[in-house]
């Protein structure tokens, strides 16, 4: 069975300090995907630039098919030791995991990531090296359907030190709080927040130190199918319906109203709206029995591509509930997408893009699938 990897992360920036020291980068390539973590010395500014340039270095050389060994290489050769404390001025870990389910795993002077089997720590076998100088641990492993993989910043680690804990959190404190990881339903998003917020709690929101969580969690390959906008020959609004359910398994999500009434009428089902607004600037979203998210058309789909654009230059994803960030995140977690697009014209949506300079819907949905074409997330868009 093929595997794949879905990534939540979270973060906390030190007391005080605007910018987090720690670094991430989620690489995927086809059949592939990378984690990497780095922690700047110190914090602030100097920590940030320190940690952003080892994950670009390490991003940027893995995207181009090189070795890890050769990336930990390069990245040891580059990044001086402070003469002072006598580390590293930025740690490194670097996770990568294979459709087949196999995995490595390379820690350069970083907490050594815990593997969840079966809701219990799963002992990882390490062997030591040295690479240009500096001591390099790694790990290959085959992981399994369900595994959670924690990798965390030493922030974590030392979370309450000479307050709560003589020692810190430590890697026992975090074990006992952090159970059934892999039985739970929670995304890995709300994972990542849970050992965040408890790191946050043992420094009594004074954070010492920036603090990164990353949990990655093993699953079949996921895919997504939104449908969007009426057929331009109504006939064929059934055939879009029925293309829509045809996929077991597959994440469905419905965006624009005519479209749902369309889903509903064709279906039977009753389509449930709402009035709660998460976001002024999304409309609610609303609910269909067997469809997992039914949303607003234009307005979510454009401010879906927005998140999504943001989220390829390296921003993270809102922690918000409404309908375009619920998208993006299925989409820019799934392994394939499959968008089924109505070509009929509404002549309100004319004036309406024309007033607040929205892109109309076949080009959005063009615009969506070219941001997730380069993850490498296979796209494919059929025209009704």
């Amino acid at each position: 069975m093929k595997l794949a990897a879905e990534v939540g992360i979270a973060k906390l920036s030190k007391h005080q300090e605007e910018l987090c020291g720690d670094a991430t980068c989620v690489v995927k390539t086809p059949g592939e995907t990378t984690v990497v973590l780095s922690d700047g010395l110190g914090s602030g500014v100097k920590a940030n630039i320190l940690a952003t340039l080892t994950t670009h270095i390490a991003s940027g050389l893995l995207r181009r098919k090189v070795s890890i060994e050769h990336v930990m290489s390069t990245i040891a050769d580059t990044l001086p030791i402070c003469k002072t404390r006598e580390i590293a001025y930025s740690t490194l870990a670097i996770l990568q995991l294979r459709s087949d389910g196999q995995a490595r795993l390379f820690e350069y002077d970083n907490p050594e990531a815990i593997l969840f089997r079966d809701d219990k720590p799963f002992e990882l076998q390490r062997q030591e090296r040295v690479v240009n100088g500096q001591l390099v641990k790694q790990a290959t492993f085959q992981t399994q359907n369900g595994d959670v993989i924690l990798l965390v910043s030493d922030g974590v680690m030392h979370a309450g030190v000479g307050g709560l804990y003589d020692l810190g959190l430590g890697k026992e404190g975090l074990l006992e709080y952090f159970t059934q990881p892999c039985s739970s339903g929670e995304y890995c998003e709300q994972l990542a927040d849970r050992v965040i917020n408890l790191t946050d709690a043992c420094y009594l929101s004074r954070p010492g130190d920036d603090c990164t969580a990353v949990v990655v969690k093993i699953r079949p390959p996921q895919q997504v199918t939104v449908l969007t906008g009426p057929a331009l020959d109504p006939k064929d609004d059934s055939k879009m319906v029925r293309a829509l359910l045809a996929e077991p398994g597959s994440f469905v999500a419905v965006c624009g109203g005519t479209t749902a009434q369309i889903v509903s009428r064709t279906t039977g089902r009753e389509l449930e709206t709402s009035t709660d607004y998460v976001d002024p600037r999304v409309p609610p979203i609303g609910k269909i029995d067997g469809i997992d998210l039914t949303t607003e058309g234009i307005l979510t789909l454009n401010l879906c591509y927005q998140l999504l654009r943001a989220a390829a230059e390296g921003e993270e994803l809102p922690r918000r509930a409404d309908g375009a960030t619920l998208l993006a995140k299925q989409l820019w977690n799934a392994e394939e997408v499959r968008f089924l697009v109505g070509r009929a014209q509404n002549a309100a949506h004319a004036n309406l893009e024309q007033l607040v300079h929205l892109a109309p819907r076949t080009f959005v949905v063009d615009r969506i699938a070219k941001v997730l074409s380069k993850r490498n997330i296979d796209v494919e868009v059929t025209y009704y």
